[in-house]
């Protein structure tokens, strides 16, 4: 993940600033920042950590206004009972069951959840405060004179001005005047205090909702920040470490005086390159690998022989395509990397050249990888060596792979490898 640290307070201003106006769901618009992550971010290359803090928001938002409304429900029941109102209780207790048990699911579908998208559940948060607004209409009906469903509906409203932002929580209390106008004419209080004081609950709801949005998400930037701040001390205390157990302990040795540098200046000027090709093959594979490490066993396999036969003079030129045999099982893959060496060591001994390409790849459900020099080559029209026959051909078909071998006198020789992925 690379985040500027200094960039984050201006991001998190220009993201508070869009929940609190447009919500924590912004459908069709593009994001405010872009974030590189790889294997160990929040997703793959091209996503973007506004949409990361956008969903764990509507999550804490959904689970608190859910919890409020499952705590209140019973409350609401509890007021008839202290009232002394027997058969009110009785006519709301279904609705006020019903009610109970959706949120409960709700809750507990969301809680399982690591982060929710409002922008998909829209349409479901205009229904629920549809529901809320109709319960208290119809029990207004039912029971003239209670409102106890009234602390619900504040709910509804907190979801709607997550999903919707400030506009919509305005305008989901503006649309209870209608409401609350039906609800009069079923006998519920009228005078002016009792109205002002039900809108005046819906509007602390939206206030309340559009604090908690900003204290999630500083929260949420914080966490964020002390992440990326970790992340990066652990990779460069990895990264030294590496260098130092690798590069530098090979430099140091270079760099000793020894008796070979006059008795035997080509055998010492030998060892020398061949341990630079080693630690350029480890260095090169530590800079084309994301996070320099990479969680594929035969990409791994194949990148430790190359610098093993590096040691040994050759050159080799790998490329591994993304996710290719990442899913092999392990004799599929000690096979394959017999059948590389075998192949890559005739080449160091017979080619009379010091280069090679290994390439593989996935087609048509199979790994193929293709061993290249452009050597000396051989005639394969006579007997091959055992070599060929019995460590790439038979290893190879024992475990329901193939191989073929093509060579070309003076123009070299390809062996390709083929393995059920």
């Amino acid at each position: 993940m690379t985040v500027d640290s200094a960039a984050m307070p201006g991001m998190m201003f220009a993201l508070l600033t869009r929940v609190a106006v447009a919500g924590v769901a912004s459908p069709h618009r593009r994001p405010l920042w872009t974030v590189s992550a790889g294997a160990q971010g929040f997703g793959p290359v091209g996503g973007t950590a506004g949409a990361v803090l956008h969903r764990q928001a509507s999550r804490c938002l959904l689970l608190g206004a859910l919890a409020y409304r499952v705590c209140v429900l019973p409350v609401a029941l509890g007021v008839l009972v202290v009232r002394g109102e027997p058969m009110a209780l009785v006519a709301l207790l279904p609705v006020t069951v019903l009610l109970l048990a959706a949120n409960i699911a709700a809750f507990v579908t969301v809680y399982r959840r690591p982060t929710v998208d409002l922008e998909r559940v829209r349409g479901a948060v205009l229904v629920d405060l549809t529901v809320a607004y109709g319960v208290n209409v119809g029990v207004s009906a039912v029971v003239p004179h209670t409102e106890v469903f009234w602390p619900y509906l504040a709910g509804a409203v907190v979801l709607v001005t997550g999903a919707f932002g400030l506009v919509g929580g305005v305008l989901a209390v503006l649309l209870s005047t209608p409401a609350q106008l039906a609800m009069v004419a079923y006998g519920a209080a009228a005078d002016r205090g009792t109205l002002a004081g039900r809108v005046g609950w819906l509007g602390l709801a939206v206030a309340v909702t559009l604090a908690a949005l900003v204290v999630c998400g500083l929260s949420l930037h914080l966490a964020m920040s002390y992440g990326f701040r970790a992340g990066r001390e652990a990779e460069r205390a990895r990264w030294l470490r590496s260098q130092h157990d690798t590069v530098l302990q090979t430099l140091e040795t270079i760099a000793l005086h020894s008796a070979a540098d006059e008795t035997a200046p080509a055998m010492r000027l030998a060892e020398v390159r061949a341990a630079a090709r080693v630690q350029a093959v480890r260095l090169r594979r530590t800079l084309d690998e994301p996070g320099g490490g990479n969680d594929n066993p035969l990409a791994s396999g194949l990148s430790e022989l190359v610098e093993e036969l590096a040691g040994r003079g050759l050159r080799v030129e790998l490329a591994v395509a993304a996710g290719a045999g990442s899913r092999m099982s392990g004799p599929h893959r000690d096979a394959v990397l017999g059948g590389v060496r075998e192949a890559l060591g005739n080449v160091a001994k017979h080619a009379g050249i010091g280069d090679a390409v290994v390439r593989a790849d996935e087609e048509r459900s199979a790994l193929v990888v293709v061993i290249r020099d452009h050597g000396c080559g051989f005639d394969v029209a006579g007997r091959p060596g055992f070599g060929i026959r019995e460590s790439i051909v038979a290893r190879l078909r024992e475990v329901g792979g193939g191989a073929t071998v093509e060579s070309w006198p003076g123009r070299g020789t390809r062996v390709t490898l083929r393995m059920p992925a």
